[in-house]
């Protein structure tokens, strides 16, 4: 799948939001730091979305959506879209999913490649499928 509706967000994978004037392809989600009481936010890119079946019953159905993740190493508020996390955990329920956006830095030539996250809020624009 391409896009995806969840949570009153609409996903669209990298490839499908580029060269768009608007830009749903950027992920964040809270997350634990090693079993602690701590969360921590992890932003990403969505690079696919994969609705997978059972055939049970009764019939069940699970959607995940395979991210590239930002280095989360700072705190984050703005991310360095060229470097990336080390690990591999590519994948998330997508129902876990909130929407950012990424944006380059104003009139900063040597912050050309970092970004500042703002998260949006949800817009009730359709059903999840």
């Amino acid at each position: 799948m391409n896009k995806y509706y969840v949570n009153g967000f609409k996903f669209q994978t990298e490839e499908v939001s580029r060269n768009k004037k608007t830009n749903n392809s950027s992920v964040y989600i809270q997350g634990d730091v090693d079993g602690t009481d701590q969360t921590i936010e992890y932003y990403g890119v969505v690079h696919e979305i994969i609705k997978v079946r059972y055939s049970c019953w009764p019939k069940k159905k699970i959607v995940l959506c395979r991210y590239e993740w930002f280095d989360p190493s700072h705190n984050i508020i703005k991310v360095k879209h060229t470097r990336k996390y080390k690990s591999y955990d590519p994948f998330i329920i997508a129902q876990n999913a909130r929407q950012v956006h990424h944006t380059s830095y104003p009139l900063c030539r040597d912050k050309v490649y970092w970004r500042v996250v703002i998260k949006t809020k949800h817009v009730r624009c359709g059903v999840s499928k």
